[in-house]
């Protein structure tokens, strides 16, 4: 077996561990370089189609749970007709292991360990994965104490069999830790795990078990009809805070267990806080730890008895009963022992299978409620027969459900349960409200980082914008709502945005610069450096600007660059100027001359005659500037038709 490789993957090595429907081998997974634990199906099971399916549903329900106290799931296969389950390898020994070498544990040990068992147990539940097989064989503990419980697929798949002679070397490890409902092959769920973790701390704290028998039909009737001895009976160092646990997880009936496993989490993390609390009683004051069935001869005797005298009690303050009250009372108690007469009279198992359902609470469909109003939906409760003292309401909040609307019920719906259960119905109180915290005056990506933070959705934070001088661009105004507001983290949160003002650059190519800076000022620009800066005072003209061009859309208060030239208006006229000038009021030019210097000045006469026949100077008769430095001023972009 050893050689052994399922799937071309997992290489058997040793066998670690066996039961009555699987053996377990120490592996390794030859892809990922990891040791596994692989647990394989006897072949007797191969046959049975609903066995299968039920494990292959389990299993896969179970490798979906990721809890640090649950063994992983990391594979399913089948090879050669036979299942197996790839698992997470634990190196330490089993619950039991610990239980036969030292038990009875210390009380501290045993809270830890069971605070973990209900951790793994309340996150399996609540993605509705019942275990159905808690036992200290299924509970492993790693070298550093950290509990692992195991084989969640395994469970449920077994629950489909039911207690026959054939199977009673198979489930005799796992009946002594069976619930009632169990025991009976009735419908379980959560709280079959809760009693199933009773024991387990039973045998913690004592070293022994509270139902023993020479057969599993026997350890079964006696979870359901019979009582056990008490843990502080056997062991006088359990504080009654610890046995209390316990005995709730004990009861015969579901109803009178905890609700849930992060009810037992509550009183495990009390108990050693008050253990000196008084004892535990179910509500009602009935202890439901045992059905009784009245005896036979001296009992007989004394029902009546009771029956006939009950009612002239002095401790009812010497008040005597009315007579039908006392007649109702003996006429049930005769009833019952009539009934158990007959019963008895059958012989054996027969009479407590009789008296048994009599005594049992019918199982009813409980409707489902969720999604409805909660008036609606205890209307529908009490429709289906539940009383109004039955059913509980919890107020909570809750992101998906409106206000009002059942979210969730306990236990679900369209599920058996005994007709006297308790329901109880999770109310929305809408999303949750957190304070809109105070984003003013931040960056955006930090105003919406903090609103995150808060738990607000970035899907609801609407940003929008308006103009500001007193704000930087970029940083928030205000928020609505505004800061401090309690509101739902589903409200939508508006944020005003700083945003510049944008204006157009405008034309200022051929401007003088008196005219180009009143023209930025104008426009809501900034005059910035002026090139080159001895021209400045000489009125000149704009020949290009950076690092903008006209028609550009800039914050306001962008700053303008200029590159000017002389403005051949503010040049004293010379000979050859006047000459030019005369040339170019007659329209006649000396072009014929071959002075390139003459040219040049007849070219800015040229252009003075147009100034003087013009209200205002025209781009295209702006003399050319000096060549600027290599690559340009700073900024510069080169423009057509300027």
């Amino acid at each position: 077996m050893t050689a052994r490789a399922l799937g071309g993957r997992y290489r058997l090595e040793q066998k670690i561990g066996e039961g009555g429907m699987a053996e377990v081998y120490r592996a390794t997974d030859m892809l990922l370089d990891r040791t596994v634990a692989v647990k394989m199906l006897r072949t007797q099971y191969a046959e049975d189609e609903e066995f299968v399916r039920r494990f292959r549903q389990e299993a896969q329900a179970a490798a979906r749970l990721s809890h640090p106290n649950i063994v992983n799931v990391y594979d399913v296969g089948v090879e050669d007709g036979q299942q197996y389950i790839v698992m997470e390898y634990v190196d330490g020994p089993t619950l039991k292991d610990v239980i036969v070498e030292r038990a009875p544990l210390r009380v501290e040990e045993v809270i830890r360990i069971s605070r973990q068992i209900c951790s793994a147990l309340q996150h399996a539940h609540e993605l509705h994965v019942v275990h159905r097989d808690i036992k200290p064989h299924n509970i492993l503990l790693t070298k550093t104490g950290q509990v692992k419980v195991a084989d969640f697929g395994i469970a449920r798949a077994a629950t489909g069999q039911t207690i026959t002679h054939r199977q009673a070397t198979t489930v005799l490890g796992s009946v002594h830790y069976f619930s009632p409902e169990q025991a009976r092959g009735g419908p379980t769920d959560a709280k079959s795990d809760i009693y199933s973790l009773g024991i387990v701390m039973y045998e913690m704290l004592t070293g022994k078990l509270p139902f023993e028998g020479e057969s599993p039909v026997t350890v079964a009737l006696k979870h359901l009809r019979d009582p056990f001895v008490e843990p502080r009976q056997l062991n006088k160092e359990i504080p009654q805070s610890v046995e209390n646990i316990v005995l709730r997880c004990l009861a015969k009936e579901p109803e009178s267990r905890y609700p849930d496993m992060a009810a037992v989490m509550a009183d495990l993390d009390r108990a050693l806080e008050r253990p000196n609390v008084p004892k535990y009683t179910p509500s009602g004051g009935v202890d439901d730890r045992t059905i009784v069935v009245p005896a036979m001869g001296d009992r007989l005797s004394e029902a009546l008895k009771s029956a006939g005298t009950e009612g002239d009690s002095e401790e009812d303050g010497g008040r005597a009963k009315p007579p039908m009250a006392r007649w109702k009372r003996v006429s049930l108690i005769t009833g019952i022992v009539i009934l158990s007469v007959v019963a008895l009279g059958l012989g054996g198992y027969a009479a407590i299978d009789i008296v048994t359902k009599l005594l049992t609470v019918p199982n009813v469909e409980l409707p489902s409620v969720v999604g409805k109003p909660v008036a609606s939906a205890v209307a529908t409760l009490e429709a289906a027969g539940f009383s109004r003292q039955q059913i509980q309401e919890k107020f909570e909040p809750n992101l998906k459900a409106a206000s009002g609307i059942v979210y969730q019920q306990s236990p679900a719906g369209n599920t058996q349960v005994k007709k006297t259960r308790d329901i109880t119905l999770y109310v929305s109180q809408g999303a949750p409200k957190v304070a809109v915290p105070d984003v003013t005056n931040e960056p955006l990506d930090q105003a919406k980082q903090a609103l995150v933070s808060a738990g607000f959705s970035a899907n609801n934070i609407v940003v929008q914008t308006e103009t500001s001088d007193s704000v930087p661009s970029g940083d928030v105004i205000s928020s609505d709502p505004s800061p401090g507001t309690q509101v739902p983290i589903t409200a939508k949160i508006t944020l005003t945005v700083s945003q510049q003002q944008y204006v157009t650059v405008p034309k200022l190519v051929g401007l003088t610069l008196q005219q180009a800076e009143a023209a930025i000022q104008a426009a809501g620009l900034t005059l910035g450096t002026v090139t080159p800066s001895d021209l400045v005072n000489q009125n000149p003209l704009v020949s290009y600007v950076y690092p903008y061009i006209q028609g550009d859309r800039v914050p306001a208060g962008s700053t303008i660059n200029l590159y000017v030239v002389p403005n051949p208006a503010s040049v004293a006229p010379s000979n050859e100027t006047g000459n030019s000038t005369g040339n170019a009021t007659t329209g006649s030019n000396n072009a014929s001359q071959g002075d390139n210097a003459g040219n040049g000045t007849n070219a800015v006469g040229n252009t003075v005659g147009g100034a003087n026949n013009s209200t205002q100077p025209t781009a295209g008769a702006v003399p050319q500037p000096p060549q600027p430095p290599a690559g340009g001023p700073p900024g510069h972009q080169k423009r057509k038709g300027h």
